[in-house]
């Protein structure tokens, strides 16, 4: 065959193909997407797929990066074949904002009276998760136990490397309670140039000792292997590394920065009504207890926790302990400073 035409065929049976998984993408009932992670298989293992055996609901499974910008490209496209997305608070806020997402309609999901962090001013999410960053450590190899985030910034006592979060979200509340400043401050001096200045000379003090991580994992295995002597990481994680891997890691919850994960329905989703069915489903009380047996993270409805594994409830957020010193992260800041902030950072990390 001349090499024209039979480029020409190969064309055609790309056109075809192509033509044909877009066709199986608009055939599926329900196209869900949640995040490359371990939540993300854990919503797989505990939510989706026994969504889609119960309800024998053509349900099609994805997952997608961190970050807006892998949705709010589909929903520009005009061929949006997701119809419900995990998203993180800034994610929620900003693509509500932005039309990406459509609101929810409480009224639909009844199921939410049992939820005490329903999140009323994320109009375009319905939490599943709630978790908190945490100073992290490892018990065994020290023999003084560090209490705030004042002590991560103490290499007098505790000499070594530290791991933080490779993003000014979370680092830049951090540097500031260790300098001081009262959580319900926090963000009013973030608000303020000499806020912002005040934080970075924080973060300048422990630069040359930080080992910066981007996801989670990271955080956990840099501890395990004795890289860094304490750093940032997530409770849970911490939590669930301990029984799975038999670790012995600490954890230290004053001024705490809670976290939380919700569902978003996409704007122009094709199957809303299956949407909210599901959105019913995965708000049971036995389905979010699923979620955090499977991951050790907390969960926003009162009554999964008669259905957790109670070797994980001492360390979940919900107990009180956890909560009275912890500071909600400020979703709404971040939507609106963190372009400028990320800039700013991202120089800071290249200045030498």
């Amino acid at each position: 065959m001349p090499a024209i035409a039979f480029g020409r065929a190969c064309l055609a049976v790309l056109t075809v193909v192509s033509l044909l998984a877009a066709s199986s993408a608009r055939a599926a009932d329900l196209a869900v997407s949640v995040f490359i992670s371990p939540i993300g298989e854990v919503l797989k293992k505990g939510v989706l797929e026994p969504y889609q055996k119960q309800s024998g609901i053509d349900l099609r499974i994805d997952s997608r990066d961190w970050g807006l910008g892998s949705v709010r490209a589909k929903v520009e496209a005009g061929g949006a074949d997701w119809d419900i997305v995990t998203n993180e608070e800034t994610e929620v806020l900003q693509g509500c904002d932005e039309g990406v997402f459509a609101e929810i309609d409480r009224s639909r999901l009844p199921g939410l009276a049992d939820f005490d962090k329903i999140g009323e001013s994320y109009k375009c999410g319905v939490p599943f998760i709630f978790y908190s960053s945490v100073l992290a450590y490892d018990k065994k190899k020290l023999k003084e136990l560090p209490s705030s985030w004042a002590d991560l910034w103490d290499r007098a006592k505790w000499p070594g490397r530290r791991a933080m979060r490779k993003n000014p979200v979370q680092t830049l509340e951090v540097a500031l309670m260790a300098d001081g400043v009262a959580r319900s401050d926090v963000y009013k001096m973030l608000a303020t140039k000499a806020g912002v200045d005040r934080a970075f000379r924080k973060l300048d003090e422990i630069k040359s000792d930080i080992v910066w991580w981007v996801n989670a994992g990271q955080s956990r295995q840099l501890l395990a292997s004795g890289e860094v002597v304490m750093g940032m990481g997530y409770d849970n994680g911490i939590a669930f590394f301990n029984k799975t891997q038999g670790t012995d890691f600490g954890m230290s919850r004053k001024d705490a920065i809670l976290l939380t994960d919700f569902w978003s329905i996409v704007r122009d989703s094709r199957h809303v009504d299956n949407a909210y069915e599901f959105l019913n489903y995965a708000a049971r009380p036995e389905i979010q207890a699923a979620v955090t047996n499977g991951l050790a993270i907390s969960t926003p409805n009162r009554k999964a926790m008669a259905f957790v594994n109670p070797d994980w409830k001492p360390f979940l957020t919900p107990n009180p302990d956890a909560l009275q010193d912890a500071i909600p992260l400020d979703a709404e800041f971040w939507v609106n400073n963190t372009d400028e902030l990320t800039r700013r950072f991202d120089a800071w990390l290249a200045a030498r």
